[in-house]
Order: C-alpha cells, then sequence, then structure tokens
C-alpha cells in the first residue's frame, strides 16, 4: 500500500492558504444511543432533555453546517437530513457512501458491489456513469468536492456526520448541485486527548465479510498539535457462483486508511490536513441475463440459470481500483471576521476487465483503464453569525483530467474457453479521450434579521467553466481483418485493420457560464416552529458523450437548470421529544441531461445506441414528512414519508428517435416509506440492551426512460418491494464495549439492483441483463472503546 504521502498531492495542498405516527417506521435516527453530538447544541436554544439520560432522545439538536455556519437542524430553512456517527458504527451502514441516501425520503443511490453510486434525490440523478459526467447530486468530504463519481462509492467510518440537503444548493454548495448535495464530516482529532473518542470495531457476517475498523488519536502537543489515524478493511468473499468456470464470483476487498493532523500554533488560527488512500478490488461478476421467453433461451439457445446465486460468463471479470486524496483547512478568526481556506486534491486509478454479454458465449468483452485527478481551491470570508446582517463571501477554483482507454472484443472462435453457438460476428474497438474541465466562481449569501422570528436569506453564484475533449475511437472494418498475436492480453495486442463507421474522431472546446441563486425567507412562528419558503435556480454543467460508438453519438449536451419552489414547515413539541418536520416542493426543469440507450433509426444499420442528450422540459412535484418522536423513555420512532411525481413534458430522443414525452424520471419511484424504531432496556448496574428494527418501501421504479414496460420488459423495472433489518445490542456499564448481532434483509426480498438494456429481435435477443440484490444475510460486531 503506498504511503498517503503523494508529493505531487502534496505540493498542491500547499497551494492554499417528515403525516403519521401509525407508520412507526422511517428515516433511522438521526442518531442513537451515546451520540455526543446532541452537546455540540447551540447555547441560545431552550434546553432539551439530556440524551445521556434517555438514550433515544430525538437528537435533532445537533449541529449541521448546512449554510457553512454552525446551526440547530431545526432552525436551518432548508430540507436537509443529518445522519450521526452511531449510525454508522453501530447501525451497520457505511460498507459503500452510497448507503446513507436508504436513509433519505425520496433519495436513493444503488450501486453493486462498493463501486460507483447512482446518487438520486427528488428524481435529480445522472442516467450516464461516464467518468467525465458529473452527477447532479454533489458529493463533499470534509467540504471538499468529488467530480468523479466513481471515487465517492469509499466506505464511511469514524466519521462526525454526514448531511443530506435535498434540493438545489448552487449557492454556496458550488457547482453540480442541481439535485442536492451530500456532506461528510469526519472525525477530526482533538488538542486534548480526554475528548478522542478512540475504539476498534471487528464484524463478521455472511459470505465470510470480516470487517476491521478504528479510529485512534492522540494530542501530540496538547493544546498544539495533534492527530488522528483511521482504518478500515473489508473482506468478503464472492456470493455467487459461475456456472461456466464452477467458480465463486464478486469477491470484493475494500481496504482505506486516514490520517489527519490538527496545529494550532496561535489562539485564532487552525490549520487542518487531511490525507486519504483506498484500496478497492472486485473479482468475478455479479451481473447475470433474464429470458422473457417461454424456453428461458436468452439467445443462440443459451438459457441462463433462474437461480439468483448463480451466474455464467466466459470472459474474466475483474477491477482494481486506487484512489489518493487529501486537503488542507486553514481557519482564521480575524477578530470578528473569519477566514476559510480549502484546498482539496484528489486522484482516481481504474483498470478492469468483464463480459459484457454476461453469457458463456462469446459475443462481447471489455477491458478499461482510466485516471482522473482533480484539485480544488476555495476562500471564504464570513462576518459573525450574531450580526443583524450576516454574510459569507467567497471565491472557487476546480480543475480536473481525465484520460481513458475503453477496449471491446469479441475474439475469433476457439481462441478463448468458450460456450459454443456464437454467431457474433469478430470484432474489436478502442476509445481513448482526453477530457479537461476548469471552473471558477464568485459567490455569496446573507441574512437579514428583520426580527428574531423573521428573516431573509438571499445568495448567489456566477461559475463559468470551459470543458475540452480529444476522442478517438479505432474500430476493426470487418472479420476478416481481425487479428491478434497474443488473445491472453486482447486489449493491447490487435494487428488487425481499422475502419468503417466505427472509427471516428473529433475534438470539442465549451465554454458555459452560469448564474445561480435562492432566496429563502423563514418565520419562527412560535418557538420550535419554523415555516420558510424558498425559490432556487441550479445549473448543472454541460458536457460531452464519451460513451459514442458511433459518429452521431458523439455529441455535446448544453446544461440543465433547475427552478425549484419549496415551502417548508420545522417544529418540535413536548419539551422537544416529538419533531415533526413537512416540505412539499415543485421543480421546472429544463434542458434535462438524460442517457437514451436503444436502436435508433437514425444511426447507422439501426443499431443500438447510447444517446447523451437534453430534454427540453421536465417537472417535479413531491412532498416530504418526517417524525422523530420519543413517546416513553427508552423507545424512539422515527417515520418519514417521500411522495414524487415525474414527468418528462417535452423528449424528443435525437437522429429519428421516438418521442418520450410523458416518460417517467429514472429511480425516481412515487412513493418511500422510511422507518425506525429503537428500545434501549436498562439493566441497571448491567448496562443496557439495545433493540432496533427498520424498514424502507420503494414503490416501483424504472431504471431506464424507455422501455417502460412493465409487461414485455420487466426485467427494466423494479416493482414495489420492502427491505427490513434488526439488530440488537449490548453495552455493558462503563460504555466501554457493544456487542450486537443483526439480520439485514429479514424477509429476504428478492429485487434488482440494477439493469441492462440488451433484447434485440433482430439480433435474436430475447432477454435482458440483470444485477440481483443481496438476499438476507447476517452477522455479528464488537466495538471496544478507550
Amino acid at each position: 500500500m503506498p504511503k498517503p504521502t503523494h508529493p505531487a498531492a502534496l505540493s498542491l495542498l500547499a497551494r492554499s492558504s417528515l403525516v403519521a405516527l401509525t407508520l412507526a417506521c422511517a428515516v433511522p435516527a438521526l442518531a442513537g444511543p451515546r451520540d455526543e453530538d446532541a452537546a455540540k447544541a447551540v447555547a441560545t436554544v431552550t434546553a432539551a432533555p439530556d440524551p445521556e439520560d434517555d438514550p433515544t432522545q430525538s437528537q435533532a439538536d445537533i449541529v449541521v453546517t448546512a449554510q457553512r455556519r454552525e446551526q440547530r437542524l431545526q432552525d436551518v430553512p432548508t430540507a436537509i437530513t443529518a445522519i450521526s456517527s452511531t449510525q454508522f458504527s453501530e447501525g451497520g451502514i457505511g460498507r459503500s457512501a452510497n448507503e446513507v441516501l436508504n436513509l433519505v425520503p425520496n433519495a436513493s443511490a444503488g450501486t453493486q458491489q462498493h463501486g460507483r453510486p447512482r446518487w438520486w434525490i427528488r428524481g435529480v440523478g445522472a442516467g450516464q456513469q461516464q467518468l467525465d459526467l458529473a452527477n447532479p447530486v454533489g458529493f463533499y468530504l470534509d467540504d471538499v468536492y468529488i467530480s468523479n463519481a466513481s471515487a465517492t462509492g469509499l466506505p464511511l467510518f469514524d466519521i462526525e456526520r454526514v448531511e443530506v440537503l435535498r434540493g438545489p444548493q448552487g449557492t454556496l454548495w458550488g457547482k453540480n448541485t442541481t439535485g442536492g448535495a451530500i456532506n461528510v464530516i469526519s472525525k477530526r482529532p482533538s488538542l486534548t486527548d480526554a475528548a478522542d473518542q478512540n475504539y476498534v470495531k471487528l464484524e463478521y457476517g455472511s459470505f465470510d465479510n470480516k470487517i476491521a475498523e478504528a479510529g485512534i488519536g492522540a494530542a501530540l502537543i496538547p493544546g498544539v498539535l495533534a492527530t488522528r489515524i483511521s482504518a478500515r478493511i473489508d473482506d468478503r468473499e464472492g456470493r455467487f457462483t459461475n456456472a461456466f468456470t464452477g467458480e465463486k464470483s464478486n469477491a470484493i476487498r475494500d481496504n482505506v486508511v486516514r490520517g489527519q493532523f490538527l496545529l494550532a500554533p496561535a489562539p485564532r488560527f487552525e490549520a487542518l490536513l487531511s490525507l486519504h488512500y483506498r484500496d478497492y478490488q472486485t473479482d468475478g461478476t455479479y451481473w447475470t441475463t433474464g429470458s422473457y421467453a417461454a424456453s428461458g433461451i436468452v439467445r443462440n439457445g443459451y438459457a441462463p440459470s433462474t437461480d439468483k446465486d448463480m451466474i455464467s460468463t466466459n470472459a474474466g471479470e475483474f477491477s482494481r481500483n486506487s484512489q489518493f486524496g487529501g486537503s488542507l483547512h486553514l481557519d482564521w478568526d480575524l477578530g470578528g471576521l473569519s477566514l476559510t481556506a480549502i484546498t482539496g486534491y484528489e486522484r482516481f486509478k481504474t483498470r478492469g476487465a468483464g463480459d459484457s454479454d454476461y453469457t458463456p458465449l462469446e459475443i462481447s468483452r471489455s477491458y478499461t483503464r482510466a485516471r482522473s485527478q482533480q484539485w480544488t481551491q476555495e476562500l471564504r470570508l464570513a462576518s459573525p453569525q450574531s450580526d443583524r446582517l450576516n454574510w459569507i463571501l467567497g471565491l472557487y477554483y476546480f480543475n480536473e483530467k481525465i484520460d481513458s482507454d475503453a477496449y471491446s472484443a469479441r475474439l475469433p472462435d476457439g481462441s478463448v474457453p468458450a460456450r459454443p453457438g456464437s454467431t457474433a460476428t469478430v470484432a474489436y474497438a478502442l476509445t481513448h479521450y482526453d477530457h479537461r474541465a476548469e471552473s471558477g466562481a464568485a459567490f455569496g449569501s446573507a441574512t437579514f434579521d428583520f426580527t428574531d422570528a423573521v428573516k431573509l436569506t438571499i445568495g448567489a453564484r456566477w461559475t463559468r467553466e470551459t470543458k475540452t475533449l480529444d476522442f478517438d475511437r479505432r474500430a476493426s472494418a470487418n472479420a476478416a481483418g481481425t487479428a491478434w498475436s497474443n488473445t491472453a492480453q486482447w486489449w493491447n495486442s490487435y494487428t488487425g485493420s481499422f475502419g468503417g463507421a466505427g472509427t471516428f474522431s473529433g475534438s470539442l472546446r465549451k465554454t458555459w457560464d452560469a448564474f445561480t441563486y435562492d432566496v429563502t425567507p423563514s418565520w419562527t412562528v412560535a418557538p420550535d416552529n419554523l415555516l420558510y419558503a424558498k425559490y432556487s435556480h441550479g445549473v448543472k454543467s454541460g458536457g460531452f458523450n464519451t460513451a459514442a460508438t458511433l459518429p452521431v453519438a458523439l455529441a455535446t449536451v448544453a446544461p440543465e437548470e433547475l427552478d425549484a419552489f419549496e415551502l417548508g414547515y420545522k417544529s418540535q413539541w413536548f419539551d422537544r421529544r416529538l419533531t415533526v418536520n413537512a416540505t412539499v416542493f415543485h421543480y421546472d426543469y429544463h434542458n434535462v441531461q438524460i442517457n437514451v440507450v436503444g436502436p435508433n433509426p437514425g444511426a447507422v444499420g439501426g443499431a443500438t445506441v447510447s444517446y447523451l442528450q437534453n430534454a427540453e422540459k421536465a417537472h417535479v412535484n413531491g412532498a416530504e414528512f418526517e417524525i422523530d418522536a420519543t413517546p416513553v423513555q427508552g423507545l424512539r420512532l422515527t417515520s418519514a414519508v417521500g411522495i414524487l411525481d415525474t414527468r418528462y413534458d417535452t423528449l424528443q430522443v435525437v437522429n429519428g428517435g421516438a418521442n418520450l414525452a410523458g416518460a417517467r424520471f429514472v429511480r425516481a419511484p412515487k412513493l418511500t416509506l422510511n422507518g425506525s424504531a429503537t428500545y434501549t432496556v436498562g439493566l441497571g448496574s448491567g448496562g443496557t440492551v439495545d433493540l432496533v428494527a427498520d424498514a424502507r418501501y420503494t414503490s416501483r421504479q424504472f431504471y431506464y426512460i424507455t422501455p417502460q414496460d412493465v409487461v414485455n420488459r420487466y426485467l427494466l423495472t423494479q416493482k414495489g418491494y420492502t427491505i427490513a433489518n434488526a439488530r440488537i445490542s449490548y453495552t455493558p456499564a462503563g460504555e466501554r464495549v457493544t456487542l450486537s448481532a443483526f439480520v439485514n434483509n429479514l424477509l429476504d426480498t428478492d429485487y434488482l439492483n440494477h439493469a441492462l438494456p440488451a433484447a434485440n429481435a433482430a439480433q435474436g435477443i430475447t432477454g435482458d441483463t440483470v444485477a440481483w440484490a443481496d438476499g438476507r444475510t447476517y452477522g455479528a460486531s464488537l466495538i471496544v472503546r478507550f
């Protein structure tokens, strides 16, 4: 494992100076037992019962930084969910960052293994999973934006909390946040040893899943210099059996280490250096095929197993990913004003091979290797929050480089192991591109307190971004001209000819200017009762379709724009033992960046093409209701409802494609229900037992804009399903140790994580490609604190 001291990175770093309690279910506890976040409650707030006296007490008083200032969550006039450290350490989430959106209404982030999350909030997300197309849900690690979504699935551990902001956040949270923003906040070092929460956690579960993690801090020079080292090892054997090879498939190894150093050489200055390294590897596929034919045959006489734990592929599959990054935070108290400088760096490298047809037939195989790196610089100047007019001004710079090579082939019969019967043409293709993005922005936000109860916040941001693309695709002209010197390394040993429609190139360059803004009046109607209205205009930057396989698909997409209207109510009752929040919203969405996959009459020979394009107009209507209650001591109930209606109003597929107006958004279920119940049983001097159950219901959702056919192409949609989990934990007196046992997917529900369109009557393909999620799994964990 390389040491996290990459010299180029350090050089860059140095450049900176919820409707019903009857649901009894939903967003899991914002914070669970022994969470010390409540201790950070704003001092001017009326005191609530101490959560240390009642471990199930609502943690709605935790402090968040959604507006780049420390505020009590219930006082922030925007829709936000905060997930505390206990949910990750004891609640068992965090194997991949995507799990956080399972706890948020109207949100999801389905992924396979621990790879690239598909971030979706209120129907806003990205259907195209290319490295260079940023997601409209911005992901931040310790306030540093990470553009490459493949680098946002890293495990979450030893953290303070995660904040999820719903709706456009284009003022204070930067570029590409039309959907929302996710901010992961790591546990910082403490300048006082006694304040550190050191721990070691060991976990064992299904599929021989072994997890070990730790967080250890120390004050090297008390009051002046402190450090914290955090590490996690996750090793899981394959769940699937490959019927063709007889081997296990889908093994995962995910190792992360993070080091931080906090320096406070003067009373009004702090510097925090944070570095992290991730080594993430997978072996074997999780994809299989499903047939719509009565015979069960998908193509060429091959009928896949109906056992969801069986796959069958002939081309080996693996991925090897490494990620290194860090940030340098500098904070000055200038005697009234505060100045913050944040420099960030992130590098991601990947290579891997796969079976593109997911059958034992030799039809198509792939190999990829790519690298991205980015560095960012942000400066913020803020006035005292106590001022009647308080403000934040800032500057932001972003620079990203991506280099990618993607290979595909169908190798000659007899050259590699395969099931006989393939009629696919022998072929080869290589796509190489260099992508560069650079942007700068100036932003500001100000809040004026007309009275102690009535406030108005206005924010604005101006951004200029330039992107360039050098694209080159070379493909075999015909089967007769293909040749390889070594099929074992077919991707780099092709000696045949190139030509035909699949061979083309292009150089593209585009500059876009964007002005984003928001206006938010708020009124504290009564103590612990906040009413707010928010209008925000968000923009996601344009881009290029680097997944093009024909010239007609090498397209530039314009920036998408979203106007959001939101009305919210936040309240707390009965000494804050009951929290009730409600939000209604409407989106006017223009130039929506979408991905359309399928045969297109405008393409050469009507071939299947992946189109990245704009949909002229769409809309979203929705509502969210959240309840957090502690009706009696020791019992905590949470529930949340997400209601969503999405439609494309104007959508014509380019190059002679279909009119898809009226289609629903991808991964936008009409209804989501979340719920949890936590009961803490006191054993006196014997400690406590926590009984926890949670469940999430998701109604039908589509994985593609077309076809949205629940009869003939039902594998491309997921009907409504429920996932339930249960956990029991024992903590002896002193709270130094917690022993837990858990069951995930208690009902053993079958559901699809994702699907890929493959059916094509002209080619005799009668099925699609699917990825089945895990069934019921078990495990136990031990946490030791010191």
